[in-house]
């Protein structure tokens, strides 16, 4: 197997973080255009063949729109943006608006999406994958009323992941990782709101059931059911919290 040898430091993508920084945070606005190469290379203090590769990461973002001989626009990042920007934008938006109204999304996605999965898994999952739900729920189970914030919410994420690997889909698995990333951002900010009550384990114990006994409609409608109830809650404190900050 043959490595090849890369520098300690990637220039191109610290200046495409700090660029797409600027264009999240509302400092650079859509339709505005970058400086010119000449002038963006010596701010970076780098050469412009850097900070084309930096402007292509930006592009492939959806961030940015290299024009022919017209210079950098800026593009509506709302619009044209790419679902790998959720976690950085909720990391470096100043508008709490928008960072909250992802997290709704998200949750709204999250629902339906789990559901499904738990679905497939209930058709595919094998006796190893089932060991590792079950596993994973008896964790859960040890820590009922814990006070231990994070630890409740690693150990929810650790029970669904382990129902997402039992479906066998990359997608799935990639689809799972992405919304994880913006309920992590959210944890940071509301980590107080996950817990681990009975009515919680005995949701989520119904759920594991359905997949055990190889029933794809149960394990949809209980899953559905679970997130649907839990995120009701999450969903109403988060628009408090917006419509106080507004």
């Amino acid at each position: 197997m043959n490595f090849i040898k890369v520098k300690k430091v990637n220039i191109s993508e610290q200046i495409a973080m700090s660029l797409r920084e600027l264009i999240l945070g509302g400092e650079i606005k859509p339709s505005e255009k970058l400086p010119a190469e000449r002038d963006l290379a010596r701010r970076f203090g780098t050469n412009r063949n850097t900070l084309r590769e930096a402007l292509k990461i930006l592009e492939r973002d959806g961030l940015i729109k290299i024009k022919q001989g017209g210079g950098v626009e800026v593009n509506d990042f709302k619009k044209d943006g790419k679902i790998n920007l959720l976690s950085a934008i909720i990391k470096n938006t100043r508008d709490y608006t928008v960072k909250i109204n992802i997290v709704l999304d998200a949750l709204r996605v999250r629902s339906a999406g789990l559901a499904e999965i738990a679905r497939i898994a209930a058709e595919k999952c094998n006796k190893s994958q089932l060991a590792e739900i079950e596993n994973a729920l008896n964790e859960i189970k040890n820590y009922i009323d814990t006070v231990d914030h994070g630890k409740a919410y690693e150990l929810e994420m650790k029970f669904l992941k382990s129902i997402v690997e039992a479906g066998d889909s990359m997608v799935l698995i990639w689809f799972f990782n992405t919304i994880k990333e913006i309920t992590d951002d959210a944890f940071e900010e509301f980590g107080t709101f996950w817990n681990i009550s009975k009515e919680y384990f005995s949701s989520i114990n119904r759920i594991y059931e359905a997949i055990r006994d190889k029933n794809p409609a149960l394990a949809y409608s209980v899953t559905k059911e679970h997130f649907d109830s839990l995120d009701k809650g999450l969903i109403k404190i988060f628009k408090e919290v917006k419509n106080a900050k507004v």
